[in-house]
């Protein structure tokens, strides 16, 4: 006989994705204490190769089978298949994958500062190309071995990153990477002529924390840098 467990939707809520408790109204009116087993017969294969269900502390997660339905763990699973999950308190909503819309500025998660490359609001700075641009970031005059280094703490909360990048002088040279796990998620040069490039990297789900390095160009000397200026605009993750 299988052991029978007692478990509310708290605590598979919490469980999967450790946000904290429920409380007040919302917990008296919307949850609900169900009786379901927890399985530790069931195995999983994912993509052909066993998958082990594990929290944040590297403990097993076994399905619970409630009414005849088999329930995993959400965190576990997302992560697994490369999709972003985070859970909004004031919904009471589980996000999954991309967020709606534009999402939220990356400015917003900006971890730490460099004096090469900041973070703006002024327009005659950041506007190049003849386009007014009210925010973003410029990096004056980047260095082609030491770059102009930007950081973002993201939590593994988000699907897509996208960002428009001109640059003035010289190419510029960017390297978008995980940190975290020293993945490498997107190099590119940016010439003076492509005025505003646009950029999707749909991979960051399980980043926490991403970097941006500006790698700028200097002369045949080695005696001046010739990128003048780089912008990065429309900064978003979603």
């Amino acid at each position: 006989m299988k052991r029978k467990t007692i478990i509310t939707t708290t605590m598979l809520l919490c469980g999967a994705f450790a946000f904290g408790t429920f409380t007040g109204v919302s917990a008296e009116t919307n949850l609900k204490e169900i009786a379901a087993y927890i399985n530790q017969s069931i195995n999983i294969k994912l993509n052909g190769n066993q998958f082990l269900p594990t929290d944040s502390e590297g403990n097993k997660l076994n399905p619970i089978i409630y009414n005849g339905y088999s329930y995993l763990p959400v965190r576990a699973l997302s992560q697994a298949l490369g999709v972003a999950v985070s859970y909004d308190d004031l919904t009471s909503t589980i996000l999954l994958g991309q967020r709606e819309g534009k999402g939220e500025k990356l400015d917003r998660f900006r971890a730490g500062g460099s004096s090469t490359a900041v973070t703006s609001r002024d327009a005659d700075i950041l506007s190049i190309h003849g386009e007014t641009i009210n925010e973003g970031f410029y990096s004056l005059k980047p260095h082609d071995i030491l770059p102009s280094t930007m950081n973002f703490r993201l939590n593994a909360k988000f699907q897509n990153l996208s960002f428009r990048v001109g640059v003035i002088g010289s190419p510029a040279t960017i390297v978008v990477s995980d940190q975290k796990n020293k993945v490498e998620l997107k190099k590119f040069t940016v010439n003076e002529s492509d005025k505003f490039k646009q950029i999707d990297i749909s991979t960051i789900s399980d980043v926490d924390y991403l970097d941006i390095q500006i790698y700028g160009t200097m002369d045949s000397k080695r005696v001046n840098l010739t990128t003048e200026k780089v912008v990065i605009t429309d900064a978003y993750v979603k």
